[in-house]
């Protein structure tokens, strides 16, 4: 997920090359003139070396500081908002929010008589659980005269297959295949697997493949609350069904019930013990404010991680929640007038816009 931290890592490590390089050019500088114009005194090829002159300090270079400034602008939009209560602005910004997303794989091949093919694997998902149906697309794209075509399809791990899904034809370019889990016993399977796809096409053999985990699910969303405005924040309790204790963290999407646009991308961390088994969603009032919408809201694609911790110190995760849960509608006039504030991120903005030349705060 996006946040506001990868740009200010980006600005310290700029800022890290930035006086690197600035210590270089102090030590080297008046030696580099020295040489060439030993250099320009010796050459007897009737070519003279152009002039040294000091150069620009680089905290005045102009663009240097312009890319201080792009990087400042950008950091000042984001550390509006909580980074748990971040605004979607449209639906290709939705993308990166979806959880569990598959990567997928695809190469390239040629044919026998220089066809140029891309031959493609895809899941819905990365992440699988015991009981859940594993979707497969194929794909074969390039010559549409050339696409009917054979194809294998295993579950393989420590390079051999321990499992074949089935065998069909390409139609079309595409083909789809499914595993079910509640039929097919998975009890020896590892964690990490590879979804194998196989086809031979004018004698020429095509082989593509995918990672998938195939784990136990920790925990499942066992009800999400109507949501209470308190302050400045729309509190949506998110109660989870779990015999596992410690740290998670719950992620979640509220969108306008009446638009179906998203609007906000939720995170809540919590400690889950005996006497506690809910993780709160908060959506900041700023953060609403962007679409201009007081709901009723819907929450999705709902996302549960079990955070490292003892005796494994490994991360553990729940299913994948494809269900939709309504949220009230709050009046705006019902939140407290307060703006987010994080002293952390200013200081930070203040220093950036510092390097960019900008003393004027935001």
């Amino acid at each position: 997920m996006m946040k506001p931290v990868p740009l200010l890592i980006i600005s310290v490590v700029s800022l890290f090359v930035l006086f690197s390089v600035l210590s270089e050019n102090e030590s080297v500088d008046e030696p580099v003139q020295e040489i060439t114009q030993q250099t320009k005194a010796q050459n007897d090829g009737g070519f003279e070396f152009p002039e040294t002159t000091k150069k620009e300090p680089l905290l005045n270079n102009k663009g240097i500081q312009q890319s201080f400034r792009g990087v400042a602008k950008s950091y000042a939009a984001q550390s509006r908002f909580p980074a748990s209560s971040m605004p979607i602005q449209d639906e290709a910004s939705l993308q990166k929010y979806i959880p569990n997303q598959a990567v997928g794989a695809s190469l390239p091949y040629e044919g026998p008589n220089g066809e140029a093919w891309r031959f493609g694997l895809r899941t819905d998902h990365f992440r699988y659980f015991k009981g859940e149906e594993i979707k497969i697309f194929v794909t074969l794209t390039g010559d549409n005269n050339q696409l009917d075509s054979e194809v294998m399809i295993a579950v393989v791990a420590d390079r051999q297959v321990i499992y074949e899904v089935g065998r069909g034809s390409l139609a079309a370019g595409h083909f789809q295949a499914s595993i079910d889990t509640q039929v097919v016993n998975t009890s020896s399977w590892p964690k990490e697997v590879h979804i194998q796809a196989i086809a031979e096409l004018d004698g020429e053999y095509m082989q593509v493949l995918e990672t998938i985990r195939f784990e136990e699910s920790v925990a499942d969303v066992a009800g999400v609350g109507k949501g209470e405005v308190e302050n400045e924040y729309l509190v949506i309790p998110v109660e989870l069904d779990t015999d596992a204790r410690g740290y998670f963290r719950v992620t979640g999407v509220l969108f306008s019930q009446s638009s179906k646009k998203p609007l906000v991308h939720l995170e809540g961390k919590s400690k889950i013990s005996v006497n506690n088994d809910t993780v709160e969603l908060k959506a900041h009032i700023d953060a609403l404010r962007v679409s201009d919408d007081e709901g009723p809201y819907e929450i999705q694609h709902l996302y549960v991680e079990k955070m490292p911790g003892p005796p494994d110190y490994a991360s553990a995760f729940g299913k994948t929640n494809d269900q939709v849960y309504p949220v009230s509608a709050q009046s705006f006039d019902s939140y407290a007038d307060a703006d987010y504030e994080n002293p952390s991120a200013q200081r930070s903005l203040e220093f950036l816009n510092k390097m960019g030349g900008n003393q004027e705060q935001n």
